[in-house]
């Protein structure tokens, strides 16, 4: 099998820098795109072995709501991930992906590269820490999506689009801010995911939950899961629908690294009062009494809690701001019902671990 690693062409890595781990950098095979040359419109084909098939028509510079969105700055510097020197910046135009076939020779390998970052404006990066709290008091809070008016709905405001991606051969799909809002919601790149979680016979002597999230249309945009036994602090913890809430959201923000895309907001709908609540105040506040409530007894699902503090600090150190709107339970329902369908299932997941998945 082919080795695969990355190889720089044409330089802008600093003299004497060393690429490591290499096996965390993944290459992501696909079918081949091109972009042909034509005057206004442009076409873009997907090309197949045997013929080519017109995947979309577009003008990628239109600014209609029918077009791709320009959300990734594919032209700015990015960094690699897990590799060393750190800190060190190139453009994506000077890589490309080489390695060894069985004669141990140099070949060019298909695909792009998904290991990659883009470099957030430091601008962008102080304006997000400032709006999520700066981690004051150890923790780090989100902000209140608030649309254009109360009658405003998650269909109104935000729409399936296409977007662009660091391999200029993908398409990607994701619940993107309508253009028309952009006057009184603001100019931040923003995207919306659902998330909700169930928990059957909660309550009771035998609470099965389960969790989920939607970031686009699609089968390949529902992801949901089991209620681990155990939480992030390795402790057994019964199964309540506040603990499958918090989770779904967690599971969506570890899901990808989604200031990867260009995002500088994004934004969680959930009609879960608690999560909105403890993730935009109530948690300041906690960590500031030593995790105490107002009326003194120990903060519930502390360890859930404390996770998706350290995630949203991951979104600010890469600009992109988390927002929390609250929906009604009606706009919700297919993250709901793939949330109970989830705790309907097996209970066989026991340990937590992060939820990790591929550029779809």
């Amino acid at each position: 099998m082919m080795r695969r690693f990355l190889r720089h062409f044409g330089g802008s890595f600093p003299p004497n820098s060393r690429i490591s781990s290499l096996s965390n950098a993944k290459l992501h095979t696909s079918p081949s795109f091109s972009q042909q040359k034509h005057s206004t419109p442009k076409f873009l084909t997907v090309h197949s072995s045997s013929s080519t098939v017109p995947h979309r028509i577009f003008d990628p510079d239109s600014e209609s709501e029918d077009n791709p969105r320009r959300v990734l700055d594919t032209d700015g510097d990015v960094t690699l991930v897990n590799c060393e020197p750190a800190g060190f910046t190139f453009k994506i135009r000077d890589f490309k992906p080489m390695g060894r076939d069985q004669n141990g020779n140099w070949v060019p390998l298909s695909g792009g590269i998904l290991a990659c970052r883009p470099v957030p404006s430091p601008a962008n990066v102080q304006r997000v820490q400032a709006a999520m709290g700066h981690g004051t008091n150890g923790v780090w809070v989100g902000t209140v999506f608030t649309p254009t008016n109360a009658d405003a709905s998650t269909a109104s405001m935000f729409a399936p689009r296409l977007i662009n991606a660091m391999d200029s051969r993908l398409i990607l799909e994701r619940f993107v801010l309508r253009r028309r809002h952009v006057p009184s919601i603001g100019s931040l790149k923003t995207m919306l995911m659902f998330t909700d979680g169930s928990c059957l016979a909660n309550g009771m002597a035998d609470p099965r939950a389960g969790w989920a999230f939607i970031f686009r249309t699609g089968s390949k945009g529902m992801v949901s899961g089991v209620l681990e036994q155990k939480g992030p602090d390795g402790e057994l913890h019964i199964a309540t629908s506040n603990r499958a809430e918090l989770r779904a959201v967690i599971a969506a923000l570890e899901f990808r690294s989604w200031w990867g895309e260009g995002w500088e907001r994004i934004v969680i709908a959930t009609d879960s009062e608690y999560v909105v609540n403890g993730a935009t105040s109530w948690l300041r506040a906690w960590a500031a009494r030593g995790w105490r409530t107002l009326g003194g007894s120990p903060v519930k699902n502390r360890d859930l809690w404390e996770r998706l503090s350290e995630r949203m600090r991951m979104c600010a150190e890469g600009g992109s701001e988390v927002s929390f709107w609250r929906i009604p339970r009606g706009w919700n329902s297919d993250a709901d019902q793939a949330a109970k369908k989830a705790a309907g299932g097996s209970q066989s997941m026991v340990e937590s671990r992060p939820l990790q998945g591929v550029l779809v």
